[in-house]
């Protein structure tokens, strides 16, 4: 329990820690505040010395100059400031000083309207600067984080956390303009309720304790179910996104009922734990009306007491209860704002659980050998020939309860120029070794060098340039075909792209569409076919024209016509260059200079395709049920 109300105290002190870049703004707010809080008090005073004053001139009859007094101080009925004395001949000089206090009430009012308006202007502009700061650090963590580390998390989550959570933070800091003029408020009030009248104010202070402990006890249970609702809405945006990728496997097993029953049960949960919210959030304003009721009687009747025995006038009695209900309002708001606090801070823990995730570079299966600074700058591959060396090279899976070896003490060299192919069953690690080559996953143990290099001790962007990746699972950015394939060298000319296009077989087809290069290929390419998809893939590849490629399973999606073409693209793409290719079709790495046969995470034969098939080995019984 200590331990859980240690960690609430540091997400508070960190979020609190987030608002010091805005402490300008937030002190101007603050300025603002006052300033409404000082109107309030100076209605309050005209309002009080008024009803005084209508007593002084009801009791006479103008027989004589009458003199009223406007913002007199007196403490429990002795007198600190004599205030200003404003003398009445007759009834139309009492008539025209209430008309000009009547107005500068109103002056009061707008002034305060205008301040009103400037706190919440100002805190509502550092809501929206804290949440475009705060999404954009989320969103450079996700990008930065190691794959290892993303793979832990769903993709809904995080989606969440961005989106949200964010919204959540963002929409207290606006409410803070409220919660501002509340406390600046209340203590001031307090301050001049003090000096009117020490014993009645006594008793107001009475309830505040009573008012703290409801605020809090049910702030806490808000910040529970909050965190509750913040993870079913996570549940949501899963499912809504599997709903959305997997929308043809659904229909196709007629699960459409399932899965909307799947649905259903997480947004009751959520119903659930926000009606539970709900209840707990509803139940505070009136518990604190039904306190401030007490107190504003109790008030009212020692208020009265003091009348009778004249030690308080009529008029500041009743400005006495105005400036109580007045007092106890803010601290609604207060109970409100702790409200939407408790929420912030839970999704603030969600948030806080995202940036802390470390760049690539600190992934927590890395090696650490080599100093921070060195990693992150390391060194800068230039004039690359591409011989790749693998010595020894493990490499796990850190699973909660378990470790999973995927690759074994695997050493193989790649010389300048050479096309090595991995096959094998599925699972055996290929992928796994060429991601490890790009660094998506660090080592365990073993080194691989570039050109006689450690790539752990090579800066990670001049690492990724120098190679060019094709993935197994193909992936379109939301644009158009142009944009596509010149995603990897932004400063490529349209004829660049247009000779990658020819290259990789693609150019006909994309001129064949009404819009040609400018067509959109739709979220995640789902405007073109698989095989389409795959051949701007390869495009992209080839306009980013690395010394190494990786092709993981490059022509997965293409027909046997389709195939036959793009061969002699890739044959003319990997001359000169050191090429990685993953295939189950054998017949795409039987020219292979190198193939590495691998099973379970370990290189079983190693060879070229005719002294393979003489071996008689695993490669042999795989050519046997692929060809046959």
């Amino acid at each position: 329990m200590k331990k859980k109300s240690s960690t609430k105290n540091q997400t508070f002190a960190r979020f609190a820690r987030y608002h010091t870049p805005y402490t300008g703004s937030i002190l101007l707010a603050m300025a603002c505040a006052f300033v409404v809080a000082v109107c309030d008090l100076g209605a309050i005073q005209i309002f009080a010395d008024t009803i005084n004053a209508l007593k002084i001139v009801d009791s006479n009859a103008f027989d004589e100059p009458i003199s009223i007094r406007y913002f007199q101080f007196q403490r429990e009925g002795m007198l600190t400031f004599d205030g200003f004395e404003i003398s009445l001949a007759n009834a139309g000089d009492a008539l025209k000083v209430f008309l000009w206090l009547l107005g500068g009430v109103l002056v009061l009012v707008f002034i305060k309207g205008f301040f009103v308006y400037s706190n919440d202007y100002v805190m509502a502009r550092v809501g929206h600067k804290l949440a475009f700061r705060l999404r954009n650090a989320l969103y450079e963590r996700t990008v930065s984080a190691p794959l290892g580390v993303l793979r832990e998390e769903r993709s809904g989550d995080l989606m969440t956390r961005i989106t949200d959570d964010v919204r959540v933070w963002q929409t207290l800091v606006a409410a803070m303009a409220n919660i501002i003029r509340a406390t600046v408020l209340v203590p001031l009030f307090l301050s001049v309720m003090l000096i009117k009248s020490f014993k009645l104010t006594l008793f107001v202070l009475l309830v505040l304790p009573f008012l703290a402990y409801l605020i809090a006890a049910i702030g806490a249970r808000i910040r529970t179910t909050s965190t509750e609702i913040q993870q079913q809405s996570a549940d949501i945006y899963s499912q809504l996104k599997e709903t959305l990728f997997g929308i043809k496997i659904i229909k196709s097993f007629t699960a459409e009922q399932a899965e909307t029953e799947r649905f259903q049960s997480i947004t009751h949960s959520q119903y659930r734990s926000a009606m539970q919210r709900a209840r707990f959030a509803a139940l505070l304003p009136p518990l604190i009306e039904w306190l401030s009721a007490i107190g504003i009687a109790t008030v009212f009747g020692l208020g009265c007491w003091q009348v009778i025995t004249g030690q308080l006038s009529i008029g500041w009695f009743i400005g006495y209860i105005a400036m109580v209900g007045l007092m106890f309002k803010p601290i609604k708001t207060i109970g409100s704002v702790n409200a939407a606090l408790q929420q912030c801070l839970a999704s603030a823990e969600r948030i806080f659980y995202l940036l802390d995730f470390g760049p690539e570079t600190q992934d927590r299966n890395a090696t650490h050998n080599l100093a921070t600074e060195k990693m992150e700058n390391g060194i800068k591959l230039q004039n690359v020939r591409g011989a790749v060396t693998f010595e020894n090279v493990s490499f796990s899976y850190m699973q909660p309860s378990t470790t999973r070896s995927v690759i074994k003490n695997v050493t193989f060299e790649a010389k300048p120029g050479e096309v090595v192919a991995l096959v094998g069953p599925s699972g055996s690690g290929k992928t796994t070794l060429l991601n490890l080559l790009l660094r998506f996953y660090e080592m365990n143990a073993g080194r691989i060098l570039i050109d006689g290099i450690p790539i752990n001790e090579v800066n990670l962007a001049s690492l990724r340039q120098n190679i060019a990746l094709v993935p197994q699972d193909t992936f379109l950015f939301d644009g158009t075909i142009l944009e596509n394939i010149g995603y990897g060298c932004p400063g490529a000319t349209d004829a660049a792209i247009i000779a990658a296009a020819k290259r990789a077989n693609a150019h006909d087809f994309i001129t064949r569409m009404p819009e040609g290069y400018a067509t959109l290929t739709g979220e995640a390419g789902t405007k073109l076919s698989g095989g389409e998809q795959q051949r701007l893939s390869i495009a992209r590849a080839i306009l980013k024209d690395a010394p190494i490629l990786v092709l993981d399973e490059a022509t997965s999606s293409l027909d046997t016509h389709s195939e036959a073409l793009i061969q002699e693209s890739l044959a003319n793409l990997m001359e000169g260059r050191t090429s990685f290719i993953i295939a189950h079709r054998l017949s795409t790495v039987v020219r292979s200079d190198k193939i590495l046969v691998i099973k379970d995470g370990e290189i079983l034969e190693t060879g070229t395709h005719e002294t393979l098939l003489a071996t008689g080995g695993l490669y042999q019984k795989l050519c046997d049920m692929q060809f046959q």
